[in-house]
């Protein structure tokens, strides 16, 4: 038989695990939610992804803010590709939520339309950090590292085991 205190201390972990699994779900939306916005060149849109105070590092290339975020989608460079035919695409990400603090580490592949079909054009790693906001989940940062061989994208992708 269960107590009317195993009762509440059950329910209560119940809670938390479904908003464990609700905040995940939310988190893998966001970053899923990159791909199309790039690949429309909707700077509005993926703005809306990232917090005022967020920083995008890729390589030799550091985005600030949200607002900086959408300009890089909205430029010239970003539009050739959107006219060319890109398909940015993230692996589901590995995902760790502490409290209203979250990372997410995946693979990200961008495929380029050419006359042949399709190329992959990039393959990276990524860590995303994220924090809750009022709005939801927003990114705060994302290091993207090309696999190259070279250590730095072990280095990101080995962000998938810290707790």
């Amino acid at each position: 038989m269960i107590s009317p205190g195993d009762t509440g201390d059950r329910l209560l972990a119940l809670e938390n695990r479904v908003r464990l699994l609700e905040d995940e779900a939310a988190i893998c939306r966001v970053i899923a939610s990159w791909g199309p916005a790039a690949d429309r060149a909707d700077g509005r849109a993926a703005s809306s992804l990232w917090t005022d105070d967020a920083v995008l590092i890729a390589e030799a290339m550091r985005i600030e803010g949200a607002s900086g975020v959408g300009d890089m989608i909205d430029s010239e460079g970003q539009q050739a590709l959107v006219r060319q035919g890109c398909a940015h695409v993230q692996s589901f990400p590995v995902v760790q939520v502490d409290g209203d603090r979250a990372t997410a580490v995946n693979y990200g592949r961008v495929y380029l339309h050419t006359n042949e079909g399709f190329e992959i054009w990039r393959v990276s790693a990524n860590c995303w950090e994220l924090r809750r906001t009022a709005d939801g989940w927003r990114v705060t940062r994302r290091h993207a590292h090309v696999i190259d061989g070279g250590p730095q994208a072990q280095e990101v992708l080995a962000r998938a085991d810290k707790p």
